[in-house]
This record gives structure tokens, C-alpha cells and sequence, in this order.
């Protein structure tokens, strides 16, 4: 260790830790954890705040590995998590004073799907009335937008009425958008009076009264202090200014605190994170440490960054050997043939600098579907292997998730929502093992009335048509009419898609355990069961309301909660894929990264939240200033400047540049990263 970790992992009082990313400010603090532990302090009494609930793990396996013992009480959790059980916990104390209806009503917390439901509810009749009318968004992404504003508002410790003000005043563009942001305002006002009419928690509730309420009472601060003696917080330029508060009330409280910041970071700013905000912790802190010393990078890598930077933000940061840090540029004309330039660059990669598969990371701004079938194939190809970082997609583009749906459907003719020949189809080819698209096809066509949403029995079935498909596939489905044909409508759909599971198990159907199917049939009913508990609350108050809700939601994309990871188990020794953000918050340091689509403009983008500025809504932003488009302008380059600088810390060789000269629109690339690069490609 250097000599800055030891001073900050014996540092008293209050102290912040700061410095680039690779530095080892998080090694810091969990060796700090640990000393603690050595020291028998009771890991009840330790607090760690985290970023994203994914870093826990690491600071879990610098304590087991560790041997130093029990640890169970150790309390490592984000502000969110922590947010949500504290109100849950002193809910008595600030219901009435939070402004619910009924406060002795015990509340019930609404995950993001069931938030997205009740909003869907909410939205409806403003659609069916012509609201949002010419705006080009999904239902899904028009409900995600006005989450999004709610959410904001809490996270920067805004209310409601001045997040919507800032919205309308800050808005510079067409004056028809305005009336979008006044509907918008409208769709939020009545989600909130639902909540607090209902007793209903979602996470932009939780946060406000967590930071306006239970924050500033006595007995919280009382309760805080008699149990968390040492608070740890890492990556607090994550944190929102509604986390920042809490840590800054807070601090003073413990009898240490070591708060982590990383230098250029402040990724999830689309998430309510303030960088800026977070520099007050410094000031706040009795010993500041300043971490300069990386165990990644290199000065050539460095310098890369210091190159993009320097066009995008005209600074003027030393870039003398930036050419060093680029391995190569592969390409191509189209994305397939960029694609396998780059798995034969890669192969030869591995044996002239000596690699593993683990040591490289494919870093992309996005990774649509045709994307990542061209690289999984390309890569198998060449004998690579690989995992996808985050491999979880919405489920409603599983087939299996729609095959499970469709039985649910086609037992409850009542809700009013038939599938399709084609759902009813591919549902029978991924419920009877053998049977192929073309035969399963021609029982939906000539055995499913989809006016209906009914199943005909095998004697409708012409024995052409029989002897074509087979007597012990005809012999199948009529097994699973019958099923459905028997099954109680009164049932709940959790109990309904277990009985399914059972049935399509079974050997004559699955001969081999079908694991996908158990994971899909797990999120099913996992999300069934959250909607059947928290029904009534939300509105839903009959079975065939609750069954509508449940396939309607998830064919919206409104249920999206932790889907199931699909497809074969990730080899966590393959050469890792993911998308920027998603590497950035999650992924390990590797010592080649390949940039993806350098030349495409994703690299630069924002996304398109026309009903809910993330930047407007900053606590930082002054809200007497419209957002102009030299604003967009500044935010995209310097989102993207952090961005280089954060890949370039976690990689130690080098970069490897690969781009096709067309998108996946055959539209020609020329985007900003790519022309940042110009001296050095």
C-alpha cells in the first residue's frame, strides 16, 4: 500500500479520499472496514454506503476473505435502500406530518413496475384525450419520463411544484412543448395525490420524505447515533444531492467518516448524481488525501484522455504520447465486416501481447440486438469466449416470457387480450420439445380462433393435417387445451403459472430440465405476486383488472423489474462486453479495451427526455436560465471528456479503435469521439 492509503485507512474523525479512478481509494476503504473489524468494533455499528447496490459484493469479499469472523450486521447499502427501510421503520412518525391522508394506514411501497402501472392507470384517459398527441414516444417511455421527473425532484431535494417550474421556465425551444410539460405536470400532480391518498410509497415519495421528514427528526438522529458509530461512503460524486445532504447532516454524528471521490466521475448525472455538489465534502472533512498514484493506467493512456479532452473542452493538458495508447483500428464498410476485422484482430492480439480473454473488455455505446448476435457469433467463431456485463434485456422480447403470457391469456378469454396465431404458434414450439415452427404453425391455423381467444380440440383437426404434424405432437397440445380448458379462473396468476410450470416440465414435454424456462417461470411469478399484493392499493380491484394489468403491463414494457438472465451461463474468463455506463459503474479494470463504433455519434449522445430535463432539474442549475443549446452542446462534450477519462483509468496496455463507416441505418459515421482521435488513429 502507499503511504496515502495507510494515513486514510487509520485516518480519525473525518476524512476524504480523492483521486482518480485505479488509485485505490476503494481498497482504502475496505481495508479501513476491515481495521475497524480488527479493532472489535461490532459490525452492527458500521455503515457503508455504496453507489450501486452491485459494489457491495466487493467490500463482502474483502471481509470474508478476510476471516475476521461473523458479520451479518454489517449494514452495505446504497441511500435508496437505505432510504426506503428507514421510512418503512419510523413510518409512524412522519405519515401525517409527510402529508398522507391516513397516516395510521401502514403503507405500501410500490417497486418500479407497480410505480410504471399506476402511472399507465393514470395517463390512459389523459391519452385517450388526446394528451402528448404529436409527441413521438411509446406509452412506456412517456410513463418512464414523468417517473423520471418525480424522481429527480426527491433525489435533488426539490419538491414537486419547483421541479415542474424549472421544467416550464428553463424551457427555450417551441412553445408547443410547453403544453407537453404542463400535461406532464398534470400526470405527476395526480400520481402523487394517489400516493398520499393511498398510502402508497415509490421511490420519489420515499426519498422526500426520508430527506424533508425523518432526516430532521430527533428521533432518527437519536436512533442514527446509538447505532452507526463509523460511516464509510464510496464514490460520493454518485450520490445525489438528497444522499450528499444525508451524509453531510449525518457525519458529524459518527465517530469516523471516510468519504471516497472519484475524480472525473459523476456517470449517473442522468440519474440525479452531483459531482459538483460533492466537493463540499472535502471542506466538511478534517484530513483530505489526495490519491495520484495509479495501479492501472499509464502516462500514454493518460494523455489519450488529456487529447480528447483538450478538443472537446479546449483545454490545454499534455498529449505528447497519446499515440502510444492506440494498439490499432480495425473496420470495415458495414458492421458485420467491422465485426470480424475485429475477432481476427483480437486473436492475434491475444498471442503477440500475451493476453487472456479476461484481460480485454468490448466497450460499446449501445448494444442493440443485431449488434450483439454479430459479435456472439463472430466471437464463438474464433474460438473467444465472453460474457455480456449486463446481459438482462426487457422481457417482453423473450419468446418465452410471451409463450407464458399466452397461456396465461388464452385461460382467461375474459380479459379481453387474445394472442395472435403467431404467439399461439411459437408458444406451442417453446412448450412441446421437438416440435418445430412450420407443424406448430399449422395447428395454430387450423385449431385456434383468435376472435375468440379459443383452443379447438384435435378431433377439428383433418387427418392430412394430423399425420403432417404427428399424432404425438397433436396428442401434446391436446394434453395443454385440456389443461387450460380445466383451470380455475379464480386462481391467482402466480399459483396459475406455477401449475403451467409443473405441467410443461414433465418429461413428454421437456425431456431435458429446462432452466431458461424455470427462470422465466420464476420472474413471472415473482412479478405476479408483487402486482397481486399491492392491487388493491393501486387501483386494481377485480381478478380480470389485476390479469389485464399483468399482460398488458409487461407487453408495454411497464414490468421490467430484475428480469431473468437468459441464454447460456456468462464465462466470467471470457473477454467482457458491455455498454459505457454500464462498464463504468460495474466493470473491472482490463488491460485492452476495444471502443466499439468509435466513430458513431451514441458516444456523444444524450438521451431524448423531452418531458424531464435531468440537467434542469439539478440542484446545481441555476433555474433563472433557459437551456439553450449551447448547454446540450457543453453537457455532451464534457459527459464525453469523463467519459474517456474514466475508460483510460481502467485500462493499463492500451486502446484498440474499431468502427464500420455506415450505422445500422446505412447512414455514414463521423461522430465526435472519432474526430477527437483524428491526431492518433
Amino acid at each position: 500500500m502507499t503511504p496515502t492509503q495507510e494515513a486514510a485507512i487509520a485516518a480519525e474523525q473525518t476524512s476524504f479520499l480523492l483521486g482518480p479512478a485505479g488509485t485505490g481509494k476503494t481498497f482504502a476503504l475496505q481495508q479501513r472496514l476491515l481495521r475497524l473489524l480488527q479493532d472489535g468494533e461490532p459490525a452492527y455499528t458500521l455503515l457503508v454506503i455504496v453507489a450501486e447496490p452491485d459494489q457491495a459484493q466487493g467490500y463482502l469479499d474483502a471481509v470474508h476473505q478476510s476471516g475476521l469472523g461473523p458479520y451479518a450486521d454489517l449494514k452495505i447499502s446504497t441511500y435508496n435502500q437505505m432510504a426506503m427501510e428507514m421510512v418503512k421503520l419510523f413510518w409512524p412518525l412522519v405519515a401525517r406530518s409527510a402529508g398522507f391522508e391516513r397516516p395510521y394506514h401502514p403503507p405500501t411501497f410500490l417497486s418500479y413496475d407497480l410505480a410504471q402501472l399506476l402511472m399507465w392507470h393514470i395517463i390512459t384517459p389523459m391519452l385517450n384525450d388526446g394528451a402528448f398527441a404529436d409527441l413521438r414516444l411509446r406509452p412506456q417511455q412517456i410513463v418512464s419520463q414523468l417517473l423520471d421527473t418525480l424522481n429527480r425532484a426527491a433525489l435533488n431535494s426539490l419538491s414537486l411544484d419547483d421541479a415542474i417550474e424549472r421544467q416550464v421556465r428553463t424551457w427555450a425551444g417551441e412553445p408547443e412543448r410547453l403544453r407537453h410539460l404542463n400535461e406532464a405536470a398534470d400526470a405527476a400532480r395526480q400520481f402523487r395525490a394517489t400516493c398520499l391518498r393511498d398510502s402508497l410509497l415509490d421511490l420519489s415519495l420515499a426519498i422526500e420524505v426520508f430527506d424533508t421528514q425523518l432526516v430532521q427528526h430527533p428521533e432518527f438522529h437519536k436512533y442514527f447515533s446509538e447505532r452507526f458509530r463509523h460511516l464509510i461512503v464510496d464514490n460520493i460524486e454518485e450520490q445525489t444531492p438528497a444522499g450528499q445532504n444525508f451524509v453531510a447532516e449525518l457525519m458529524d454524528e459518527t465517530v469516523t467518516t471516510a468519504v471516497a471521490y472519484d475524480a472525473a466521475g459523476g456517470y449517473k448525472r442522468f440519474l440525479a448524481a452531483d459531482p459538483l455538489g460533492a466537493n463540499k465534502f472535502r471542506s466538511l472533512s478534517a484530513y483530505a488525501f489526495d490519491f495520484k498514484e495509479s495501479f492501472i493506467t499509464s502516462t500514454p493512456l493518460t494523455h489519450l484522455a488529456n487529447l480528447v479532452e483538450n478538443q472537446l473542452m479546449f483545454s490545454n493538458k499534455p498529449f505528447a504520447e497519446a499515440q502510444q495508447a492506440i494498439l490499432g483500428t480495425v473496420g470495415g464498410r458495414y458492421r458485420r465486416e467491422m465485426v470480424i476485422q475485429l475477432a481476427d484482430a483480437l486473436v492475434e492480439m491475444l498471442t503477440e501481447h500475451d493476453l487472456h480473454p479476461s484481460e480485454i473488455a468490448i466497450i460499446a455505446p449501445y448494444l442493440d440486438g443485431a449488434l450483439r448476435y454479430m459479435l456472439g457469433n463472430a466471437l464463438r467463431d474464433a474460438g473467444l469466449p465472453y460474457y455480456l456485463l449486463r446481459r438482462r434485456s426487457s422481457p417482453r422480447d423473450e419468446p418465452r416470457v410471451r409463450a407464458w403470457l399466452t397461456w396465461l391469456a388464452l385461460a382467461h378469454p375474459d380479459w379481453g387480450l387474445p394472442p395472435s396465431r403467431y404467439d399461439v404458434a411459437e408458444a406451442l414450439t417453446l412448450s412441446i420439445n421437438g416440435l418445430d415452427p412450420a407443424r406448430a404453425e399449422l395447428l395454430a391455423e387450423w385449431l385456434y380462433q383468435p376472435e375468440t381467444a379459443h383452443l379447438l380440440p384435435i378431433s377439428e383437426l383433418p387427418e392430412r393435417i394430423q399425420s403432417r404434424v404427428g399424432m404425438d405432437f397433436v396428442g401434446l397440445y391436446e394434453e395443454i387445451r385440456l389443461w387450460l380448458a380445466g383451470q380455475d379462473g379464480a386462481a391467482s396468476i402466480d399459483a396459475f403459472l406455477h401449475s403451467l410450470f409443473t405441467l410443461l416440465s414433465e418429461r413428454r414435454f421437456q425431456p431435458e430440465p429446462d432452466v431458461a424456462g424455470a427462470a422465466v417461470c420464476d420472474w413471472l411469478v415473482q412479478a405476479a405476486t408483487r402486482l397481486r399484493q399491492s392491487a388493491e392499493a393501486i387501483g386494481l380491484t377485480t381478478p380480470d383488472a389485476v390479469g389485464y394489468a399483468f399482460i398488458d403491463g409487461i407487453n408495454q414494457g411497464l414490468v421490467t423489474a430484475n428480469p431473468p438472465e437468459l441464454g447460456d451461463p456468462p464465462d466470467p474468463n471470457g473477454i467482457m462486453i458491455s455498454t459505457i455506463y454500464g462498464y463504468l459503474l460495474a466493470g473491472s479494470p482490463v488491460r485492452v479495451q476495444v471502443w466499439l463504433e468509435t466513430a458513431a455519434t451514441g458516444w456523444w449522445d444524450i438521451p431524448n427526455q423531452p418531458l424531464s430535463n435531468a440537467f434542469v432539474l439539478a440542484q446545481s442549475y441555476d433555474p433563472s436560465q433557459p437551456w439553450t443549446m449551447d448547454n446540450d452542446f457543453h453537457i455532451r462534450n464534457q459527459l464525453l471528456s469523463r467519459i474517456v477519462r474514466g475508460l483510460t483509468a481502467r485500462c493499463s496496455d492500451g486502446i484498440l479503435l474499431a468502427t464500420s463507416d455506415l450505422d445500422r441505418r446505412g447512414v455514414r459515421q463521423d461522430g465526435p469521439l472519432w474526430r477527437a482521435l483524428q491526431a492518433v488513429r
